[in-house]
């Protein structure tokens, strides 16, 4: 009769030993693994506070570089800045056109009937303001000076550096000269130009403000921007409100007005801090301004 075949198997002792390895190799992995996953976790939230704050500047620096030249303005202790937004610009015509000699644009009475050297895209376009030769000057309180900035209004001479809210301005093909434009003005008002001497003019449309409040970062746009004190934040029927980024920990504006031998700078400084870690990112971007008016 044959003997019974002898069976194998793992004892107690050995399925512990085993398995106190299995542990310690795992343990170990998972140290290993840790720090890896930890610091993608880590880099992914602040690529993400970042990121918005980051596309938030570069729509700043957008709309900053296509502002009226010195219409560039700061207050909330560097929490609010204001720009008026330009649409496009052009050259206008300083000397007579030939067969024409209306269609220049004149400094000593109320002209609003003028040509402009080019072709503007603005042909047709409605609620368009013309402003000429900006210069910005306030007063030494910051108030903007009556003639001398887009912001205030006439001066006691009736001079301004743009139209009037109100009035219509109406841009057409220039029916006489070829390859100019033709800027109309209509309003009813008693307005002129002041003195020019870079015969650049600009088409604008509204004002923008970029406003840091309960730590969130807005944009303003769509409402009328004459107002000599920066409303903070603006109003108006059809103002458009739109959230540029949130989770701002600080926010802080500064403007340098430009020299004879340097332009202005605008420096914009915004710290994004994530609401469940409290960790902070801080970002600091510079925009040159020409402001040659």
């Amino acid at each position: 009769m044959a003997s019974p075949k002898s069976q194998s198997a793992f004892s107690l002792v050995e399925l512990i030993i085993v398995i106190v390895i299995i542990g310690i190799l795992a343990t170990g992995i998972a140290t290993f693994l840790t720090r890896p996953v930890q610091g993608f976790i880590d880099l992914s939230r602040r690529a993400t506070l970042v990121y918005s704050a980051e596309s938030a500047l570069r729509r700043m620096q957008r709309d900053i570089r296509r502002a009226l030249p010195n219409s560039i303005r700061v207050t909330g202790g560097g929490t609010a800045l204001e720009i008026i937004n330009t649409v496009e610009g052009a050259r206008y015509r300083s000397a007579p056109p030939p067969g024409n000699p209306a269609r220049r644009l004149q400094f000593t009475v109320a002209d609003t009937d003028f040509d402009v050297l080019g072709n503007l895209n603005s042909v047709g376009a409605t609620g368009l303001r013309v402003a000429v030769y900006n210069i910005g000057n306030t007063t030494l309180a910051g108030v903007p000076i009556a003639g001398e900035n887009a912001y205030a209004g006439p001066n006691i001479s009736g001079e301004n550096v743009v139209t009037p809210a109100g009035t219509t301005v109406t841009i057409t093909d220039a029916p006489v000269t070829p390859n100019e434009d033709h800027i109309n003005i209509n309003g009813g008002f008693n307005f002129r130009f002041g003195l020019s001497d870079s015969h650049r003019v600009y088409l604008v449309d509204s004002g923008i403000s970029y406003i840091c409040n309960g730590g969130q970062l807005t944009r303003y746009s769509n409402y009328n921007f004459s107002n000599v004190t920066q409303p903070v934040p603006p109003a108006g029927a059809g103002l458009v409100t739109a959230l540029m980024t949130d989770n701002i920990g600080n926010c802080v504006f500064t403007y340098t007005t430009g020299t004879s031998e340097r332009s202005a700078l605008v420096t914009l400084d915004l710290t994004v801090t994530d609401a469940t870690t409290g960790e902070s990112v801080r970002l600091l971007h510079q925009v040159h301004v020409d402001n040659m008016p």
